[in-house]
Parts: structure tokens; sequence; C-alpha cells
């Protein structure tokens, strides 16, 4: 099939922050199963800059516990900077379904891509971020800002 490209630019991807700690125990279970059991916080900001630009900061934190579990204690942050293709007409609604979605799955696969990057010569070997449910992240997302603004 061809593909078709999205109105959905993504100018440049740039890494803002990242922080790799091995957490050594004892002993130590499976790795993979270990890996499994990470929790994993994400958490996302859309701005919209000049000229048509929106950047789009995510932040992933794995493990990140004042006890972690053995293994990796990860965090990393980055922008994606987008646009939208000027010769197709996109509705608002559009426009922000597109950055909602489709610019956070961008985001977090960029992301995943430094993590297994990072982590690839590690002592537990490659960690390779899950596939993550957006619409469950957006949903979370949007009661968090709610509840923030139930609580001013």
């Amino acid at each position: 099939m061809k593909a078709k490209k999205s109105p959905l630019v993504l100018n440049s991807f740039l890494l803002l922050s990242h922080n790799y700690q091995f957490i050594q125990q004892e002993e130590i279970p499976s790795t993979v199963e270990i890996m499994e059991q990470y929790p994993i916080e994400i958490d996302f900001v859309i701005k919209e800059v000049n000229d048509g630009f929106c950047q789009l900061f995510i932040k992933i934190e794995i493990n990140n516990l004042d006890k972690p579990l053995p293994g990796y204690k990860l965090f990393i942050e980055g922008v994606c900077i987008f646009s939208f293709d000027k010769s197709v007409q996109v509705s608002d609604n559009d426009k922000s379904a597109l950055l909602h979605i489709s610019g956070i799955s961008i985001g977090i696969n960029s992301l995943r891509n430094i993590l297994s990057t990072i982590t690839s010569s590690g002592p537990f070997g490659k960690y390779t971020l899950p596939s993550i449910d957006v619409n469950q992240l957006l949903e979370d997302k949007r009661l968090s800002v709610e509840n923030q603004k139930i609580s001013k």
C-alpha cells in the first residue's frame, strides 16, 4: 500500500535531558521479569509557539522510585517541534487530534529509541520501553488537569 503523508510535520526532535543509573542487588531475578515490573511515568505538555509551530515536551521516568527495583533507573526528556503542512487544510480539532495522538506517539518512539541505545551496553542488556496506551495516557492527563483546577 502506498503511504499517505500526514499533515503533521515533525520539524525536529531534541533530547533535553537523560539520566541512566544501574541499581545492583545481591540476588537478581530474571532480567526480563524484573524489567516488566518497572513502573513507568510519562508526562507531556504541548505549547503553541510563533509561526504555526508547536512544541511537545515529553518526559519518561522508568523505575524512578525511592527504592527502585534492581536494574535500570531511567529518566529521559525531549521536545518535538511540529508544524502542519500548509498545502493541506486541517481543522483546529484535527490539528489537536494529530498533535495529541500522532505527536505523542512520535515523541514516545523517539525517546524509546534513545533508551534502547543508552541501555544496550548495560549490565541488564537493552531496555525497550513497552507499547504505551496513548488514549489512556491522554485520559489520565485530562483528569490530572481537571483535578489541578478543582484544587486551586
